[in-house]
């Protein structure tokens, strides 16, 4: 299958009435396990409050799009190539947010094609999963186990407590981090193993050619700040890494200090 011959499911916000449209169109990638909804509920419409055509699709076997049943058969290059189909239908270059496995997708579509920019919140790193999951295993093993259910799909029927905790941070109820586990999916164990090792970024195809900002979770139990401003150096940019937040920085309670720090480096690079 190939992106042409898949239905995928893209959520699109446009600047609200009386709101003066910005040229650049903003495209939001998801990360593992999660979709397009991740960016629905406040991402999308903050940024369309500012001007901008916001676009979020969910990668192929991920969210509302087809592919659930070949999820595993699915690379990051498949993904990349989902980014690439919607590029098709805009007018001009996007800037691309991605978070975590979405930021590794945005990096490697960027290595080859025009962007606006980039901007990259809690990535996998350009040299993939390898550091984070070593760190893992030897700091927290029980997550490791768990990220493993997760990938297999088992989360919206086990209590994945240490995964919740890696994903928000304490300033998340319980219920309302419940409303958000039930949505999260599997992910391709082909894109997962990809990421340790067969699939790199090179940075030098990246860094100098395009704006670039990276911002990191402080309370982050799958991409902690170490890993975040390596990614930063490697890109020859500067790490923000923000407060009270955990890894799934646009559903956490300080979503808006990282939508509003994402905004400002929008605007003072005339995105």
């Amino acid at each position: 299958m190939t992106s042409d011959t898949l239905n995928l499911e893209i959520l699109a916000v446009r600047p609200p009435e009386g709101v003066t449209p910005r040229e650049t169109p903003v495209v939001f990638l998801h990360g593992a396990f999660a979709g397009a909804w991740c960016w629905a509920e406040r991402f999308l419409p903050y940024f369309a409050t500012l001007g901008y055509r916001c676009y979020a699709p969910s990668f192929r076997g991920h969210g509302g799009s087809d592919g659930q049943r070949s999820l595993d058969s699915f690379g990051i290059q498949d993904y990349v190539a989902d980014m690439a189909l919607l590029a098709r239908d805009l007018d001009t270059p996007p800037l691309l947010v991605g978070h975590s496995m979405g930021g590794f997708v945005a990096m490697k579509y960027a290595e080859s094609r025009p962007v606006a920019g980039l901007a990259l919140l809690a990535s996998v790193p350009p040299g993939g999963l390898i550091g984070p999951s070593m760190s893992l295993a030897a700091w927290n093993p029980m997550l490791m186990f768990e990220l493993g259910m997760a990938q297999a799909g088992a989360q919206s029927a086990v209590g994945l407590n240490g995964l919740r905790q890696a994903l928000f941070s304490d300033r998340v109820s319980p219920d309302k981090a419940e409303q958000y586990m039930p949505r999260m999916g599997g992910e391709s164990s082909r894109a997962v193993a990809e990421m340790h090792g067969t699939v790199r970024v090179d940075p030098t195809r990246l860094r100098e050619r395009i704006p670039i900002c990276v911002l990191g979770a402080r309370e982050d139990g799958l991409i902690p700040p170490a890993f975040v401003r390596s990614t930063a150096r490697q890109l020859g940019v500067e790490a923000a890494i923000l407060d009270r937040t955990g890894h799934g920085m646009m559903l956490d309670d300080s979503w808006q200090t990282t939508a509003d720090t994402l905004a400002r480096w929008m605007r003072g690079h005339d995105i």
